[in-house]
């Protein structure tokens, strides 16, 4: 009887870390807390493509604070950045294939004048 009880346990506590994980997902996702530039082609690819990890405001979750000024401290060259979203690093993924050239300048664009910079 105590082996059946500690298995329920682990099971409630299993469920309840799996619903915390969804809950820390979806709390990422593009659904509010607007940037100060909700509009135009750069901010709907990011919030398609990178909200997701850097928060819809740029603020940094999976991945690493945008906004700010972060990524241009981070990237003073542009091109620099325009690489790494081409090429993806550490858990970043490439867009490479997922995004044209022309789609990748538009959203490294908005993340360097469009996040907020406070």
């Amino acid at each position: 009887m105590g082996f059946k009880r500690f298995v329920n346990v682990v099971e409630v506590v299993a469920g309840v870390a799996a619903l915390v994980f969804v809950i820390a997902l979806f709390a990422n996702q593009p659904s509010g807390g607007r940037s100060s530039a909700t509009s135009g082609p750069g901010y709907d690819i990011y919030v398609a493509s990178c909200a997701r990890c850097h928060g819809v405001s740029g603020q940094g979750g999976i991945g690493p604070r945008l906004a700010g000024g972060a990524v241009v401290r981070d990237f003073p060259n542009q091109a620099d950045q325009i690489q790494l979203v081409e090429n993806g690093r550490d858990g970043m993924p490439s867009f490479r294939g997922g995004l044209t050239a022309a789609e990748i300048r538009q959203v490294v664009e908005y993340t360097r004048t469009g996040l907020k910079q406070g």
